[in-house]
C-alpha cells in the first residue's frame, strides 16, 4: 500500500508539474501561456484515448509484471523531459509520460483493494488518493520551487529519480499480484449498457472538465488577478493539496455510510468555489478558504465515484477503470482549451465562471444519479 501511494505520489506529481510552472515552461520555451497550457490538454488526450486500449491490451497480465513496465516507461520519459530542449521534445516526452499515466490509474486502486487487509477498502482507495493529494501539497508545490530556482527541467529529473526508486522495490519486494480479468472487447458493448455505469462516466467528465476549466490556469490567475506574490501562491497551491489530505481521512471513515453527504458535497463544494472564485481574489484569506474547500470537494468526487465504479463493475473492475482514468482525462483536457477560449474571450479572471458553469451541468447529472440510482451500493441512500 504505501510503494502504491508512493507510486501514485510521483504520477500525480509530474502530471501537475506543467501547472505549477507554466509561466516558467512558457517563458523557457519561447512560447504563449496558452500554448504551453496545450502540454496539459495533449498529455490528457493521450491518457483520453490510450487508457482503455492500452488496458485491453495488458488486461490478463500478472499486476505485479505491469506495475513494473509502467513505472518504467514513466522513469524514462520523465528523465527525457529533463532533457528537453525544445516544445515539440517535451511534447514527445510527456507523450510517454501520459501513456504509463493511462495504464497506472487503470490498475493503482483496484491493485491496492486487491492488497489491503479485509473490509479496508475505502482506507485503501483513500490512501492512493492521499498519495495524490501530497503531490499537490509537497510535489507540485516542490517541483515549482525546483522550478524556480534552478530550471523547469530539473523538477522532471527529480520525479524520473524519485520513480527510480519506487521501481526498484516493484522488482525487488512487490508481490505477485494475481490478473482475474477475464475479459474481451467482444463484451465491451455490454457492459457498456450498464445505466449506473454511463451516468458516473458523464458525472465525471462534466466536473472534471469544469474543475480544470479554472484549475489548470490557477497560477497565473493568483498571480495576476490576485495579485499574490510567488510565495503566496506557493502556499495556496499547498493548502490546496491539504485540503485533499483531508478529503481522503474523512472518507475513508465515512464511507459509504455517510456516502450521499459525501458526494453532494463533492459537486456543490466544487461547483461554488470556482464561482466564487473572481470574488474571493479580493481578500487572501477568503481566496484560500475556498481554494480549501475546493480541493476537498474535487477530492471527495473522485473517490465517490471511483468507488461507486467499482461496486457497479466487479467483473472487468480495470476496464472500467480505464474508461474512467480515460474520460477523467477527458475532462483533464477541454478544461485547459475550454479556458484559453475564456482567456481570449473574457479573460483570465473569468475562468472561474465558466469552469462553475461546466461543473453546474455535472450537478444536475449527480441529483439525477442520488435520485433514480439509490441502490448503487448500499441499496439505499443514508
Amino acid at each position: 500500500m504505501l510503494v502504491l501511494t508512493v507510486a501514485a505520489f510521483v504520477f500525480n506529481t509530474s502530471e501537475s508539474a506543467p501547472i505549477g510552472l507554466l509561466t516558467d515552461i512558457s517563458n523557457g520555451l519561447e512560447v504563449s501561456e496558452t500554448r504551453a497550457g496545450f502540454l496539459i490538454s495533449a498529455y490528457a488526450w493521450v491518457v483520453a484515448l490510450m487508457s482503455l486500449p492500452l488496458m485491453m491490451a495488458c488486461s490478463r497480465m500478472e499486476y505485479r509484471r505491469l506495475l513494473i513496465g509502467i513505472v518504467g516507461l514513466f522513469v524514462a520519459s520523465n528523465f527525457a523531459s529533463g532533457l528537453a530542449t525544445g516544445y515539440y521534445m517535451l511534447m514527445v516526452s510527456r507523450i510517454g509520460v501520459a501513456c504509463s499515466h493511462a495504464l497506472f490509474w487503470a490498475v493503482a486502486t483496484p491493485i491496492a483493494v486487491k492488497v489491503s487487509p479485509k473490509g479496508r477498502r475505502a482506507l485503501a482507495m483513500s490512501l492512493i488518493m492521499t498519495g495524490t493529494s501530497v503531490a499537490q501539497i509537497l510535489g507540485m508545490p516542490l517541483g515549482r520551487m525546483i522550478g524556480l530556482a534552478l530550471g523547469w527541467r530539473i523538477t522532471f529529473i527529480c520525479i524520473g529519480s524519485v520513480a527510480a526508486a519506487v521501481l526498484l522495490f516493484l522488482i525487488f519486494a512487490f508481490p505477485k499480484v494475481d490478473n482475474d480479468t477475464r475479459f474481451s472487447v467482444s463484451e465491451l458493448p455490454q457492459m457498456l449498457k450498464n445505466r449506473r455505469l454511463l451516468a458516473i462516466y458523464a458525472i465525471v467528465v462534466l466536473l472534471v472538465t469544469g474543475h480544470f476549466v479554472a484549475y489548470s490556469y490557477i497560477e497565473p490567475f493568483l498571480l495576476q488577478v490576485a495579485g499574490l506574490s510567488q510565495n503566496v501562491i506557493t502556499a495556496v497551491l499547498m493548502l490546496f493539496g491539504l485540503a485533499g489530505i483531508i478529503a481522503s481521512a474523512i472518507f475513508s471513515r465515512n464511507f459509504p455510510a455517510r456516502r450521499t453527504l459525501l458526494t453532494v458535497f463533492s459537486f456543490t463544494g466544487m461547483t461554488a468555489g470556482m464561482a466564487l472564485l473572481r470574488a474571493g481574489s479580493a481578500s487572501v484569506l477568503t481566496l484560500t478558504v475556498l481554494c480549501i474547500f475546493w480541493g476537498m470537494a474535487m477530492t471527495f468526487m473522485n473517490l465517490v465515484f471511483q468507488a461507486e465504479l467499482m461496486a457497479v463493475e466487479k467483473k472487468a473492475t480495470t476496464v472500467a477503470m480505464a474508461l474512467y482514468s480515460g474520460l477523467f482525462n477527458v475532462g483533464i483536457g477541454a478544461g485547459p482549451v475550454i479556458g484559453a477560449w475564456v482567456i481570449k474571450g473574457s479573460g483570465l479572471q473569468d475562468v472561474g465562471y465558466i469552469g462553475a458553469a461546466v461543473a453546474l451541468a455535472g450537478s444536475v447529472v449527480s441529483v439525477w444519479f442520488l435520485l433514480r440510482l439509490r441502490d448503487t451500493l448500499t441499496g439505499k441512500v443514508k
